[in-house]
C-alpha cells in the first residue's frame, strides 16, 4: 500500500521535477553567449590587459640616480597624496576641478533642456522644422576638428568678430587670448551640443503613442502642458539613461581645450591635465605618467558610487 501510495504521488501532475537545462534554456544560454562573448573580448583585451599596467603606475614612482637614464620603480602612496593635495590647494588641479564641473553643469542645467524643447519643436513638426533640424544635425556630421576652426575663424583678425569691433570703433583682440577665454569654450559646448541629445530624444518623443495626445488635446492641454504632463514623464526612461551616462563622465567633461587654447587662460580640465601629465605634449606641465595615473583612478574612485546611487534612484521611480 505504502509503495502504491508513492507512484500515485509521483504521478501528480505538477510533482514530476523539471531539468534545469531543457533545450530551449541551452538554446537561449548559447544565444545570449554567441551576443556577448565578443564585447566580453574587446573590453579584456582593450580595456582590463591595456589599462592594467596603467592602475600599476598610479601606486609607483621612479627613483633616479643609479647611473645615465637610469631608474627604478617602488611601490608607494605618494601619487595620490599629491592628488589629494592638488585638490585642497589654489594649483592647477583645484582649477581643473573647478572647470571640468562648469562644463557638466552647463550641459545638464543648459544644453538638455534646450534639446528637450528643440526635439518636441521638431516632434511637432512646427513650420520650418526640417531646415531646422538639419542646422541642428549638421555639427554631429561634420568632424569636430573642422567645427573648432570655424569657431576660431569668427575671433581671428579680418573675421566676423574683428568685423564688429573695427564698425564700433574698438581695437582689435581675440576673446580666446583673454581671462574670458573660458566663457567662449562653454558657448562653443552650447552651440554644437544639441545635436546627440536631439537624436536621441526625438527618437522617444516619435514612439509616443498619438492616442494619448489627442485625449490631452481634448482635455484642453496646451502645448507647455502636453510637454510637461505628457511627453516628459513618458520618456523619462530616456532622459534616465542621458543624466546616468553623463554622470558617468562628469569629471571627463571637457570642451576642445587643446585646439582653442593649449590650456592658457585658466581653461584647463581633468581631462586636459590628464593627456598633458600622460604625453607631455603641453610645454608649462611636465610629464608624469605615474601622477596621471592617481588622478584617473581617484575620478573613477569618486564618480563610480554616485553614478549607482543615481542610477538606483532614478530607475527605481521609471518602476513606480
Amino acid at each position: 500500500m505504502k509503495e502504491e501510495a508513492e507512484v500515485k504521488i509521483a504521478a501528480v501532475p505538477g510533482k514530476e521535477k523539471k531539468p534545469r537545462w531543457t533545450q530551449a534554456k541551452k538554446q537561449e544560454f548559447w544565444f545570449v553567449f554567441s551576443i556577448l562573448v565578443l564585447p566580453i573580448i574587446c573590453f579584456l583585451v582593450f580595456w582590463l590587459y591595456v589599462n592594467f599596467d596603467s592602475l600599476l603606475m598610479a601606486f609607483q614612482r621612479q627613483r633616479f640616480g643609479l647611473g645615465a637614464d637610469e631608474y627604478e620603480l617602488y611601490f608607494t602612496l605618494e601619487n595620490f597624496e599629491m592628488v589629494f593635495d592638488g585638490f585642497f590647494r589654489d594649483d592647477d588641479l583645484l582649477l581643473a576641478l573647478r572647470n571640468t564641473l562648469l562644463f557638466y553643469a552647463v550641459a545638464l542645467v543648459i544644453v538638455l533642456p534646450l534639446s528637450i524643447l528643440m526635439a518636441y519643436f521638431v516632434y511637432k513638426k512646427i513650420l520650418g522644422y526640417r531646415v531646422f533640424r538639419t542646422v541642428t544635425y549638421l555639427p554631429t556630421i561634420i568632424t569636430s576638428s573642422a567645427l573648432v576652426v570655424l569657431f576660431q575663424y569668427t575671433f581671428y583678425k579680418g573675421g566676423p568678430f574683428s568685423a564688429w569691433l573695427t564698425a564700433h570703433g574698438q581695437p582689435y583682440y581675440n576673446p580666446l587670448a583673454t581671462d574670458s577665454a573660458i566663457v567662449w569654450l562653454l558657448v562653443y559646448n552650447v552651440i554644437f551640443g544639441f545635436g546627440p541629445n536631439m537624436v536621441v530624444l526625438g527618437g522617444a518623443m516619435n514612439s509616443i503613442s498619438e492616442e494619448v495626445l489627442e485625449a490631452g488635446e481634448i482635455d484642453g492641454c496646451n502645448w507647455f502642458q502636453e510637454l510637461i504632463y505628457l511627453i516628459l514623464p513618458m520618456i523619462w526612461p530616456t532622459i534616465s539613461t542621458i543624466l546616468v551616462l553623463s554622470l558617468a563622465g562628469i569629471l571627463s567633461s571637457t570642451g576642445p581645450i587643446l585646439a582653442m587654447t593649449g590650456g592658457h587662460y585658466d581653461t584647463a580640465t581633468l581631462n586636459f591635465l590628464l593627456y598633458a601629465y600622460a604625453t607631455g605634449a603641453v610645454t608649462w606641465i611636465s610629464q608624469d605618467v605615474h601622477y596621471a595615473s592617481a588622478i584617473g583612478l581617484v575620478m573613477t574612485l569618486i564618480t563610480f558610487p554616485i553614478v549607482l546611487l543615481l542610477r538606483k534612484f532614478l530607475f527605481r521611480r521609471n518602476e513606480v
